[in-house]
């Protein structure tokens, strides 16, 4: 087994600049603890940063078939865990046993059950709707009844004294002589011999 990463150095960069780039990269950090861990037996660290790159590669493309297996797989170890962990509680003899027992299994099945809504949400992505607002100011009306009533309408000018005009704009004229209506005609009728003379101071007192 070779634990040592190879590099290959690009133009003009130090082994130190090439060490750099390429230990910060998840891949490498990725493949160091993997490798550490023995879990994979006797393998080259190189071997499994090239094997992760191919995965990136693979996401990276739009194929999240490795990211989907991950998850399910997780979901079922959580799974397991809470299993274990649940019956552990129940052969629990002691009150405190069980309750730390018991709060570590829900801890795990609340674990397993966000990682199956991420996988869920990876299968089929939420539709996001993005409302625009419009700020429109003084121009927004707001009307709170069913039915609009309408608006009442304020007055220009004053309607025209029918009164004291004929019509629009034309006064009458209070010089001129009026025609007689249907009370001035027997007025008009009576001459000036038939009105009575006028009495004089003597006649005031006689019958």
């Amino acid at each position: 087994m070779s634990d040592k990463l190879k590099i290959s150095l690009r133009d003009g960069e130090t082994p130190s600049q090439a060490m750099a780039r390429v230990g910060l990269t998840p891949e490498c950090l990725s493949a160091v603890v993997l490798v550490d861990s023995k879990m994979m037996g006797d393998v080259d660290v190189t071997e499994v940063v090239d094997e992760l790159r191919r995965q990136t590669a693979a996401l990276n493309s739009g194929d999240l078939t490795r990211a989907e297996d991950m998850l399910l797989a997780q979901a079922h170890t959580l799974d397991g865990l809470f299993a274990q962990l649940t019956t552990r509680a129940l052969r629990s003899q002691q009150r405190d046993g069980l309750e730390s027992y018991m709060r570590l299994a829900l801890k795990a099945q609340n674990q397993a059950r966000a990682t199956l809504q991420t996988l869920a949400e990876l299968k089929a992505p939420r539709q996001v709707a993005f409302v625009q607002q419009a700020n429109i100011g003084n121009q927004v009306q707001v009307n709170n009844s069913t039915t609009r009533q309408p608006a009442r309408t304020r007055k220009s000018a004053k309607a025209p004294n029918e009164l004291l005009e004929v019509k629009h704009g034309e006064r009458l004229d209070t010089r001129a002589t009026g025609a007689a209506g249907r009370i001035d005609s027997a007025v008009a009728a009576v001459e000036t011999e038939h009105r009575p003379q006028k009495l004089g101071r003597q006649g005031r007192g006689r019958a």
